[in-house]
């Protein structure tokens, strides 16, 4: 196929351009799939616990904050699992078709290491980049 084909000779503009669009997606499932308010609030009360665990020596108080952070945790997790399970279906798909097209390509040679990134390794940096910058523009918590 003519796509196909164009991917595979543009690999690396193209393995960039599909991960700022993947992350990008991610990130906007994440912020409109997860009570961001109720994240940030979980977020400062167990730092809040945890700061307080680090200054108390007495056994049985490092016992009762931590009976306290961890319901916090279990509430913040169900939270974050939200989006995942969203974009897991349609993730494994199209990395189904990236593998078809992409498996066998150098994307990025790496001279001084006498290796290579595959489309894996490059989706993989691109990915956490392009992540960091649009969790940051959107103010995704």
């Amino acid at each position: 196929m003519v796509i196909v084909e164009i991917l595979r000779q543009n690999a690396l503009l193209s393995i960039v351009g599909i991960s700022a669009a993947l992350s990008l997606a991610s990130t906007l499932v994440y912020k409109y799939a997860t009570d961001q308010n109720l994240i940030k609030s979980i977020r400062e009360e167990i730092n809040k616990l945890q700061n307080e665990a680090k200054t108390s020596k007495d056994p049985q108080k490092l016992t009762e904050i931590q009976n306290k952070i961890v319901p916090l945790n279990l509430k913040l997790m169900s939270q974050t699992m939200k989006p995942t399970i969203i974009t897991i279906i349609p993730f494994l798909i199209i990395f189904a078709l990236l593998a078809k097209v992409y498996t066998g390509l150098i994307v990025i040679p790496i001279p001084f290491w006498k290796g290579h990134l595959g489309w894996v390794g490059s989706y993989i940096l691109f990915s956490l980049i392009f992540t960091s910058l649009f969790r940051k523009l959107l103010k995704v918590t």
